[in-house]
């Protein structure tokens, strides 16, 4: 009888230090879920979205051609992007919601600001630039004609 006794206790303390453990792990984890959130909040200063663009771009009398609103913004930690054709050159806009609490969005948010570029983990951490203004970035596409006229309108946000 002492023997199961010796078992059973053996067993409960082997339980407790799972569960606290566990209880440890997943504190952790929330803690630093919270930490992520808040960094993020500290990087958007201002916030626009991309309806202030192209109001801008309209107003700057730059013809959108197309509209097309982009599926793949989680792919770059965005939460709202769209594809403007402007004479036949496309331009990506998105919007990255400070609130999010994933690692990339945090990560694209810092490059964007700090070094004009981004990753994309989904496809080999390749780089792609972009130029960021209040929580918006603008994929570069310097090749074309409007491209000044466009990055202005950008920057009045």
């Amino acid at each position: 009888m002492e023997r199961k006794s010796r078992i059973l206790v053996g067993i409960l303390v082997i339980g407790i230090v799972v569960v606290a453990l566990l209880s440890i792990f997943l504190y952790n984890k929330e803690h630093r879920v919270e930490e992520i959130k808040q960094e993020a909040k500290e990087l958007v200063k201002e916030s626009a979205g991309i309806d202030e663009f192209k109001n801008k771009l309209e107003e700057s009398e730059i013809k959108i051609d197309e509209e097309i609103e982009n599926t793949e913004c989680e792919l770059i930690g965005a939460s709202e992007g769209y594809t403007y054709k402007i004479d036949e050159q496309e331009f990506q806009v998105y919007r990255f919601d400070f609130n999010k609490s994933d690692e990339i969005t945090v990560t694209n948010l810092k490059m964007a600001q700090e070094d004009g570029k981004i990753v994309l983990p989904s496809f080999n951490n390749i780089e792609i630039k972009v130029v960021y203004n209040k929580g918006l970035i603008l994929i570069n596409n310097e090749d074309s004609e409007d491209w000044d006229l466009i990055l202005e309108a950008f920057n009045k946000i």
